[in-house]
């Protein structure tokens, strides 16, 4: 098995309805809710917006700032509920949104695309076999009790798949395309940094695959609390 997925396998871009319908359900009734960079898909629940760019068609107020460099324009705990689905891997800065989600909002969640996925090469589709989104800035994960990141450093194309192979069959399951972060009161956030964390030409793989398995075990841990069913078999690469 190579790390690459083709034009034919299947790309699960889009929410995870299981996950999607969970996170709606975990909304009270009623509820002033925050969705930060909507896109095409919005929340449901959602009844104010934030972009870095005018859209339309949104079913309530839009409200235009640079998610980087500019505090959200709303008072402290003013939201009940703030989601924030596949936005932060992209931001030069997605820190100061992280402060910011938590001092306006009470709660919230946070989705992100998996390290597995942008780690494996194809997940794009149609652009060049990059590893994941050729676009995207950080990788991101849950783990203990925080929101963890590291830099995506272009020697990512560099690094060998063979031995993560393994890991790459599980993509054929929606569930691992993305990493799933509830939060209430306060985001904790990891940032890996180098040379402080780890060296990049040294343990930088270290990393991502720490980030990988702690994913993925979330992920699963996630969706066999929604549906009382584990999402199938992992084969877990070996330690050795």
């Amino acid at each position: 098995m190579n790390d690459s997925l083709t034009n034919a396998d299947p790309h699960h871009w889009g929410p995870v309805p299981e996950v999607i319908d969970y996170v709606t359900n975990l909304v009270p009734h009623p509820a002033d809710v925050l969705e930060i960079g909507p896109g095409h898909i919005p929340f449901g629940r959602a009844t104010e917006f934030v972009d870095i760019r005018p859209l339309d068609n949104l079913p309530g107020p839009l409200h235009v700032c640079d998610l980087s460099q500019d505090k959200l324009p709303f008072t402290d705990k003013f939201f009940d509920f703030v989601y924030c689905r596949h936005v932060l891997e992209d931001m030069v800065n997605p820190f100061l949104l992280c402060r910011e989600m938590q001092r306006v909002g009470k709660a919230g969640y946070i989705e992100t695309p998996s390290p597995l996925a942008e780690f494996c090469r194809g997940v794009d589709g149609g652009a060049p076999p990059w590893r994941g989104y050729h676009h995207h800035r950080w990788m991101i994960w849950p783990e203990n009790d925080a929101l963890n990141f590291v830099s995506k450093f272009p020697i990512v194309e560099h690094l060998k798949g063979d031995d993560k192979a393994a890991w790459f069959h599980v993509l054929t399951q929606p569930i691992y395309w993305n990493s799933y972060f509830l939060w209430t009161d306060e985001i904790k956030v990891r940032h890996w940094e180098c040379p402080f964390d780890f060296m990049i030409t040294e343990n930088y793989p270290s990393v991502i695959s720490r980030g990988i398995t702690a994913s993925m075990a979330a992920s699963a841990a996630l969706y066999t609390k929604i549906t009382g069913t584990p999402p199938g078999d992992i084969e877990w690469p070996s330690k050795s």
